[in-house]
């Protein structure tokens, strides 16, 4: 089973309109909702690939509910919440359909406490049991729990879990120092947490020898469009997606984070995890709900994944 631990997760709305004009009340003919954050997105994504999952989300309030009911009955995946007072966030998005614009308006996480983050930790220990996959993913929703993922992941290998992380700024920092089985940082998030810029292919190179050096056994460094460089003792390659209708790219880093734990969970070849990976985060992209694909759509894209040994 995958477990995955989502700290900021929201309740994802997107309002669809032709035309944004400012100052003005805009009517909209419809509108979506789903259980955002990247950890509910890898759940969503690993139940559309046919496995079995369950999301942890520290949540608050009536958005709260509302993101555990729709993880729940919307999805249909087990979700076990770590409950705090203050209330779980919306995230807002209006598409612009005559354009295809989106203009996103993100609401700040929930707070939480010394006693709500131990009652966390607790919920974690006890829901890790009968996990083979962990995932951690996106920002805490609260500065002051910036350790969560170095204390979790402790936890989660003490339990005999794979780990897998995929955050920035210090709560990834914190985690590495525990060591995550492996890491799917972006460019941009790497050169943040290195302090250097990555201009080149030698320099991506180079940052996921140094998550190597740190103890990393796998690295996929996401490049985008461009797929990722993905490294793990001798094997290193840079897997490419393939050509599709672009609808909404939004997410598929977590649907690929999503392959590679399904990979993991079965012991698939490096090859092979990272072209499911590839081709699920291709075949979200063309969709507008992140994790609303068929399986049978990824099946048919792994064929056009190339993968070129460096």
């Amino acid at each position: 089973m995958i477990l995955t631990v989502t700290p900021n997760p929201c309740v994802d709305k997107t309002v669809f309109i032709d035309t944004l004009t400012v100052g003005t009340f805009m009517r909209s003919g419809k509108c979506t909702c789903i259980p955002g954050g990247k950890g509910t997105n890898v759940s969503r994504a690993v139940k559309a690939l046919g496995r079995r999952t369950r999301a942890l989300v520290i949540v608050g309030g009536h958005p709260g509910r509302h993101v555990v009911d729709m993880i729940e009955h919307q999805d249909g995946v087990e979700c076990l919440p770590a409950w705090v007072a203050s209330q779980t966030r919306t995230i807002t998005t209006v598409l612009e359909t005559s354009v295809h614009r989106q203009t996103a308006f993100f609401e700040p996480g929930s707070r939480v406490t010394e006693a709500e983050y131990a009652g966390i930790v607790d919920r974690f220990r006890d829901a890790v049991h009968g996990a083979s996959v962990v995932t951690f993913n996106g920002t805490v929703c609260d500065k002051s729990i910036k350790t969560l993922y170095r204390d979790l992941i402790r936890i989660a290998k003490a339990a005999g879990a794979i780990t897998i992380l995929d955050s920035h700024g210090s709560e990834f920092a914190l985690g590495l120092e525990s060591v995550p089985c492996m890491v799917k940082p972006n460019v941009a998030e790497t050169e943040e947490l290195l302090g250097c810029p990555l201009n080149t292919d030698d320099a991506k190179w180079e940052a996921v020898a140094e998550f190597h050096a740190r103890g990393v056994e796998l690295v996929a460094l996401s490049l985008g469009e461009r797929g990722a460089f993905v490294s793990r003792g001798a094997e290193r390659f840079h897997v490419v997606p393939p050509r599709i209708t672009e609808v909404n790219p939004v997410g598929s880093g977590d649907v690929f984070v999503a392959g590679f734990a399904i990979g993991l969970l079965e012991h698939m070849p490096l090859r092979d995890m990272a072209v499911l990976a590839c081709a699920a985060g291709a075949a979200n992209a063309m969709t507008w709900d992140i994790g609303h694909f068929r399986k049978d759509e990824v099946d048919s894209l792994m064929h056009k994944v190339e993968v070129r040994p460096v």
